[in-house]
């Protein structure tokens, strides 16, 4: 079964909303009362309800390494997200480091989309001296381009997940624990 996803603002709170299930909502540092390992500065928490009483998993961030981990409620760690540096890079690079081993790398732009955008260029030129003669802020214009998470191997059957330029994500399968996918992509776009 396939897992699909997007990433909604509020006004007051941010959620992933994925398809055919409840909203997941997502708060601000730790979950009130709940200790978390030595070491470990909070980040935010995904929660199955809009109070954060029912946590899904707690990301911190380890003050050795500065990496994100990704913490069942009971402190059982998921996954280790490493997320490019705040300065932008041509194809920004990311990472999964999953508790067996595994590693999903992602970088944003796959050939298909690298190829599309080419062809859409002009257009995208128009719109963005559209975009300079409007009051738009310019920092929630995002970049046409999908990335993928791919795990080491063959060509085929690689995928772990993917995000679209509209911020649909899908996770194929049972191959990624859900709770590491919505924390790749509640970290990916999270602002400090």
């Amino acid at each position: 079964m396939t897992l699909t996803f997007t990433r909604h603002r509020k006004a007051e709170r941010y959620e992933l909303r994925p398809h055919g299930a409840d909203p997941v909502h997502v708060h601000r540092g730790a979950p009130d009362g709940r200790a978390l390992p030595e070491g470990c500065e909070p980040r935010f928490t995904l929660a199955a309800d809009p109070d954060g009483a029912r946590p899904l998993a707690i990301v911190v961030r380890r003050k050795g390494d500065g990496h994100l981990a990704v913490l069942a409620p009971d402190h059982a760690h998921l996954a280790e997200l490493r997320l490019t540096p705040r300065k932008k890079l041509r194809r920004p690079k990311y990472e999964i480091h999953l508790p067996g081993g595994e590693v999903l790398r992602g970088r944003e732009g796959t050939v298909p989309s690298l190829l599309l955008w080419l062809v859409m260029l002009p257009f995208v030129l128009v719109y963005l001296v559209a975009l300079t003669l409007s009051d738009m802020p310019a920092d929630e214009v995002g970049s046409p381009l999908r990335t993928a998470w791919k795990r080491p191997g063959g060509l085929i059957g690689r995928v772990a997940m993917t995000e679209s330029a509209r911020g649909r994500f899908r996770v194929p399968g049972d191959g990624l624990d859900h709770r590491v996918a919505y924390a790749q992509a509640v970290a990916k776009y999270w602002k400090q």
